[in-house]
């Protein structure tokens, strides 16, 4: 069954551990952590899938550099000024008691800039936060990464169940066939109506075909996440019709201030305040200072040369940087307001899409499905019997065929909400979404990746593991 996927990743080098979003609430365990090995017969579950896309994703694979690239900017950011030598010769080569070198004075100095305003240390604070910037931009990148996986995942899961259903509509078609041949050949039917039932037989093996190539394709995009170009697997082990129960919304109104999305804006505070505070110590003008040796060839004598130079700074204080920085800074409570709203606006829809697609595939599924197929069931039988037209066989399969097709989309639908409300909050929001941290990878795959189930033996299964464990 579907459940809810919780994973955390430790980057290597890094303070701390980032929580990924986990998504679904409705996949089967069946496989256990590791490439399939014969595509044929291979079942990809959702713990697979997203594990994959976090180790091999064409996208994600270049963040590790721009963060080392980050780094860098921040080790050279706290390096100080180079010193300064300096070799002055005066009196040479001029006019009277100056010409030649008899009246040289040469002078060898050592000079260094101080930086004035703590710039040094700004630098690396700034360096730091424009680091941790790109770890938050990261994160985002790896919710985004896992919401395709499985929003693709739904894709592949959904046009399984249709290939599925499609293939009973051929048999139901062929038995129809079968039987208007037999009331054909004894007079009991029409060359028309035997027609039309092999014309429905030949759409519905069309459709069959259709279906495959979409099949195919969806897994072609599927695997393209984590840089395939063709599928190693044969199926996904998905059931679309297992619902989790949904979580009150007051929980998950709870959940918002923990959104990936707002959290970066705290990050993105910090950094422009640093950049504040780095624009305001640029105006301090900087002092150098420096010592040396004068040597008087006249004389043959040596003396020592102290130095001291700074700029005045009566025109350039740094005001327009300054001003620039503030402006960033007071902008960005703006853009946080405004991401909230849209954030919430975005989660209250979800969120009653998700009620709506829930009761829709509960009624669809439990109350007129049943209904549907009970009544093709009476009338094929029917019809074979001679009590019924070849249309009405036609009109009541029709409706099961509807009623299926929209069962199946809305259940897709309630998944497919499920990981859009996961993605605005950055959160598990059902009972089966947990974060496993065990560390025994002997019998199957590491726990991050490790897929809770949602049936009851395997939930008490689980929690013995983690009692354990503890």
């Amino acid at each position: 069954m579907l459940a809810l996927f919780c994973c955390r990743l430790r980057a290597s080098g890094w303070s701390r551990q980032a929580r990924l979003l986990l998504f679904g609430s409705m996949l089967m365990g069946w496989s256990s952590y590791g490439w399939p090995a014969d595509r044929d017969t291979a079942i990809l579950t959702l713990s697979e899938t997203l594990a994959r896309v976090l180790q091999s994703n064409p996208e994600l694979a270049v963040y590790p550099y721009e963060i080392r690239a980050a780094e860098a900017r921040t080790l050279q950011a706290g390096l100080r000024p180079n010193p300064r030598i300096s070799v002055d010769v005066d009196n040479v080569l001029g006019s009277g008691a100056l010409s030649g070198i008899d009246a040289m004075e040469t002078t060898l100095a050592l000079s260094q800039v101080i930086e004035m305003g703590n710039k040094r240390s700004l630098r690396r604070d700034v360096g730091s936060w424009q680091r941790q910037a790109v770890e938050r931009d990261y994160e985002l990148a790896r919710l985004d990464a896992l919401a395709a996986a499985a929003s693709r995942y739904l894709e592949v899961a959904q046009t399984q169940r249709l290939l599925n259903f499609s293939k009973q509509v051929v048999e139901w078609t062929q038995a129809s066939e079968a039987v208007a041949k037999r009331r054909f050949d004894v007079g009991g039917a029409s060359r028309a109506e035997l027609g039309r039932a092999r014309t429905d037989s030949m759409q519905a093996s069309l459709e069959v075909s259709n279906l495959e190539v979409r099949l195919a394709s969806a897994k072609r995009r599927l695997a393209g996440l984590w840089g395939e170009t063709e599928p190693d697997f044969a199926i996904v082990g998905a059931e679309l019709f297992s619902l989790v129960e949904i979580p009150d919304f007051t929980r998950v109104r709870a959940q918002l201030e923990q959104a990936p999305q707002l959290q970066r804006f705290l990050t993105q505070r910090r950094l422009r305040q640093a950049q504040l505070e780095l624009a305001i110590a640029a105006g301090r003008q900087d002092i150098e200072v420096g010592a040396g040796f004068k040597h008087l060839r006249e004389t043959n004598d040596i003396g020592m040369v102290l130095q001291f130079s700074m700029p005045l700074g009566l025109n350039d204080q740094n005001p327009g940087n300054i001003q620039a920085a503030r402006e960033d800074l007071a902008v960005l409570d703006m853009e946080e307001e405004a991401t909230r709203v849209r954030i919430f606006t975005e989660l209250r829809n979800a969120y009653a899409q998700l009620e709506q697609t829930r009761r829709q595939v509960t009624v669809l599924r439990d109350d007129i499905l049943p209904e549907a197929r009970e009544t093709l069931e009476l009338i094929q039988e029917g019809y074979r019997a001679g009590r019924f037209s070849y249309l009405e066989v036609v009109q009541a399969r029709q409706q099961v065929l509807a009623v299926e097709n929209d069962a199946v989309v809305a259940a897709t639908d309630f998944h497919q909400t499920l990981i859009t409300l996961e993605s605005l909050t950055g959160q598990p929001l059902t009972g089966a979404g947990q974060i496993l941290t065990g560390t025994n990878t002997t019998n199957g795959p590491p726990s991050e990746f490790r897929l809770p189930y949602l049936d009851g033996s395997a939930v008490d299964e689980q929690t013995s593991r983690q009692e354990k464990s503890r």
